[in-house]
């Protein structure tokens, strides 16, 4: 009996730490298994921090069953072509000239770096050398894939129609120009030269002391036709018995003719001279200044580009086409995507019609204030030109 119970005191003893060992690994066992699962789950650190591989490459389907963050909706979200900046790329194509050549070139580039800085947009140019570079040189953003081309003046016609044909998918704009029937990718910048013509009518009949004034167009084709009625009827608002001399010169680059017009006008009485027909009309107000009368400029503000600066007291104003203002409409509309093929008029409600500084001209605040007061209610459509073409 004695000896039994010595047996199973030493089997006791011998079982005892075994038992106590397996319990001791299932113990530590079940936090390594939990470890484990922390540390293996991918889908939930791809769905935290997208790489930036995600963010350049269009995403898969696979990619689109994982429910994305707020991170990831905003590096994968479709662009307008910029490279993944969100902003829309212009580029602006000059007529033969410089940005800094006071004409139309001038104003639509002022127009192009005021979107940049209160758009946000990208931009870029090219200065034409050579009219038969207006392909190459639009090519040269079209191939880019710029959101928006802007060519300036009439003479890119034919270049801009046949790049939207090239590039359907690229939206276009060209100033002093409209199609008909209109292009569904090009906006004609177009302007109410009659209101413009208008209040350099307004201020000529001010200016007269003979009760005569003079106007030498160009060409005359539409625009030149709005502007020499629109000077007549600007004209006899003020004084109903002026005279208003008006001829056309079969010439947009005939300044020795402009200039033999605008001195017939002032032999017969015109102490006013509008000019407005290109370097014709340029021509016509250089000789009439010399003649010592008031002559009034067009489209841009002759100050800067026939007379280069002053002086020039015989300068009373210019009748303005607000370029940079169209400028910035189309790419306004272009960066909210309400872009659309067709027309913008520029007119006096909108700014894209108005008249350029006296500079050296003694204009007093009287003839000023009234026509800042024509110009309101022209904006305002409580004054009507009345000007129809036949």
């Amino acid at each position: 009996m004695q000896k039994r119970v010595w047996t199973l005191l030493v089997l006791l003893v011998l079982v005892l730490p075994v038992l106590a060992a397996c319990g001791s690994t299932a113990a530590t066992t079940a936090p390594t298994a939990a470890t484990g699962g922390a540390t293996t789950a991918p889908a939930t650190t791809v769905a935290e921090a997208p790489t930036t591989a995600a963010a350049t490459v269009a995403p898969t389907t696979e990619a689109a069953t994982v429910a994305p963050t707020e991170a990831m909706e905003a590096t994968v979200a479709p662009t307008t072509g910029t490279g993944g900046t969100g902003k829309i790329r212009v580029g602006l194509v000059t007529d033969v000239g410089k940005v800094t050549d006071g004409t139309f070139n001038q104003y639509a580039y002022e127009g192009l770096k005021r979107a940049e800085k209160e758009l946000g947009v990208e931009v870029d140019f090219v200065e034409t050398v050579n009219s038969s570079d207006y392909d190459k040189n639009i090519d040269q953003f079209a191939t880019q894939k710029y959101d928006l081309i802007i060519g300036v003046g009439f003479l890119m016609g034919d270049a801009i129609k046949a790049a939207a044909a090239r590039y359907p998918d690229i939206n276009f704009a060209i100033v002093d120009f409209a199609y008909d029937p209109t292009i569904p990718n090009v906006q004609g910048l177009v302007f109410n030269e009659d209101e413009a013509g208008f209040l350099a009518g307004a201020l000529a009949a001010q200016l007269s002391t003979s009760g005569k004034i003079g106007v030498v167009g160009g060409v005359e084709i539409p625009p030149v036709q709005k502007y020499v009625l629109g000077y007549e009827a600007g004209a006899k608002y003020i004084n109903p018995d002026i005279e208003v001399a008006k001829v056309y010169v079969p010439s947009f680059t005939d300044p020795a003719q402009g200039a033999e017009a605008a001195k017939n006008q002032i032999s017969e009485g015109a102490d006013v001279i509008f000019g407005a027909g290109g370097q014709t009309g340029s021509g016509a107000i250089q000789a009439a200044a010399e003649a010592d009368v008031f002559v009034i400029g067009v489209d841009q503000d002759e100050y800067n580009t026939t007379f280069k600066g002053g002086p020039a007291p015989k300068l009373a104003s210019s009748a303005l086409k607000r370029v940079d203002n169209a400028v910035f409409a189309v790419i306004q509309a272009a960066a909210e995507g309400k872009f659309e093929g067709g027309l913008y008029v520029g007119t006096a409600a909108n700014g894209g019609v108005d008249y350029a500084d006296f500079h050296d001209a003694e204009v007093s605040a009287e003839i000023k204030a009234k026509l800042d007061e024509i110009k309101a209610a022209l904006a305002d459509g409580s004054l009507k030109t009345g000007v129809t073409l036949p």
